[in-house]
């Protein structure tokens, strides 16, 4: 008998709300239950929020900047002016304090420079965290076919056990009338009782792969529930749409982005600003040593113009980075066509293993159809029979394998390429 192995993480989900689903769900649906269910979604909200507080902070750049300041000194000595007879001499103990208001009339586009730095890295964030999101289709697909697979098992050993039911009354008759020995009749009964043991071990399985998917997607399956595949179809292999594409273009972005907020710190900057205070001795007018107050205000002109080639540097650094972006999705689509091939070659041997193995269990079915009926006759023993019946139930086995292999098959390919 085949088993399946499958491997997936263990979810640590807290806090879990589960539903109750309808008797039938796609496989799209289970998709967004599990994108919904997942802890990390929420995300999504603070990566909004910080962008959010971070494009109102940088607005406020925009706002005149108001201060306070003060000060006061003493010093040994200070000027002493002689006019004649008379003598002036500036006090040793000053103090001021003032009100200062700087207004930005132009920035060099510094602040538009800064808000597009903002939204470009909220967008990697945003599109880092759909990538680590398209995970959980692979979790669904594997228990999805986990389960599938588990039940198309549990129903040929459910027939075989139905079928051999039906041989141990025929033998239990013949050993009743002294034409069959007991232990033709234990032998059946074993080969039975082998069978629970595997429905049960598969019901089992089958339990754990529900409580992992209902983990998955914070939903609650009826047993009986019917998956919706979508049915079997060609991909469009020239198109791959995953969300590592948007992520390559927002890195590419936000680089670009820091490049203009690099520009812009070369422009000139023109600003007005305004003081108002009072000091003393007064700090306009150096003859009056009386405390007064005092106010100023004009233009101001700042200009990094000449930054020795800093600038230039950086500007490099940033189009490298965007050209190793490059090289990551050229690496990305490389792998996606290298797996892409191995799918279509696993696709092409499955159908074709399909084929032959229900040529095989069409004439294991027809050699079981004789033995039951040479068994019957006395023809052979209840050995014989066994062997043939585990025969065709492995070949049974291996069709439905097969079958529900290519499905996963296509399914993941379809999820590699994006497209589902």
């Amino acid at each position: 008998m085949k088993k399946l192995t499958l491997l997936f993480p263990i979810l640590f989900l807290s806090g879990l709300h589960a539903q109750i689903t309808p008797s039938t769900i796609a496989l799209e649906e289970l998709y967004k239950a599990a994108h919904t269910n997942y802890p990390l979604v929420k995300d999504a909200t603070l990566i909004d929020k910080i962008e959010a507080v971070g494009l109102a902070v940088i607005s406020k750049n925009a706002l005149p900047k108001i201060s306070i300041e003060g000060r006061g000194q003493v010093q040994s000595e200070n000027i002493e002016l002689n006019l004649g007879t008379m003598a002036i001499q500036a006090p040793l103990e000053t103090w001021n304090t003032a009100l200062n208001i700087d207004y930005n009339l132009y920035d060099g586009g510094t602040t538009k420079a800064q808000k597009k730095i903002e939204t470009a890295s909220a967008s990697v964030n945003r599109n880092s965290l759909e990538v680590q999101l398209r995970t959980l289709k692979d979790q669904v697909n594997t228990l999805l076919f986990a389960i599938l697979l588990s039940r198309k098992q549990q129903l040929i050993f459910e027939n075989s056990k139905e079928d051999l039911e039906s041989n141990i009354g025929t033998m239990q008759a013949a050993y009743e009338n002294g034409t069959a020995l007991e232990s033709e009749v234990a032998k059946l009964k074993v080969r039975q009782l082998e069978l629970v043991s595997d429905i049960v071990s598969i019901d089992r399985d089958m339990a754990t792969y529900f409580l992992l998917l209902e983990q998955l997607t914070g939903k609650t399956f009826p047993r009986d529930v019917q998956f919706e595949v979508p049915g079997l179809f060609t991909p469009d292999t020239r198109t791959v749409d995953r969300p590592e594409n948007q992520l390559f273009d927002s890195q590419k972005s936000f680089y670009a982005a820091q490049e203009a907020s690099i520009a812009a710190s070369t422009l000139p900057k023109i600003s007005l600003f305004a003081q108002g205070g009072i000091g003393n001795p007064n700090p306009l007018n150096f003859s009056d040593l009386s405390t007064t107050t005092y106010a100023l205000g004009g233009v101001k002109l700042n200009w990094n113009f000449i930054d020795f080639g800093k600038g230039k540097k950086e500007r490099q650094r940033l189009q490298l980075q965007q050209e190793q972006v490059e090289v990551d999705r050229e690496l990305f689509l490389f792998d996606i066509e290298s797996k892409s091939r191995e799918y279509q070659e696993r696709i092409k041997a499955t159908q074709q293993q399909i084929s032959n193995n229900s040529g095989i269990v069409d004439l294991q079915r027809n050699i079981l159809a004789q033995t039951r009926v040479q068994l019957d006759n006395g023809v052979i023993n209840a050995t014989d029979y066994v062997t043939q019946l585990n025969a065709t139930l492995n070949s049974e086995q291996e069709l439905e394998f097969n079958k529900t292999q290519l499905q996963q098959l296509q399914i993941e390919y379809l999820t590699l390429l994006g497209q589902l």
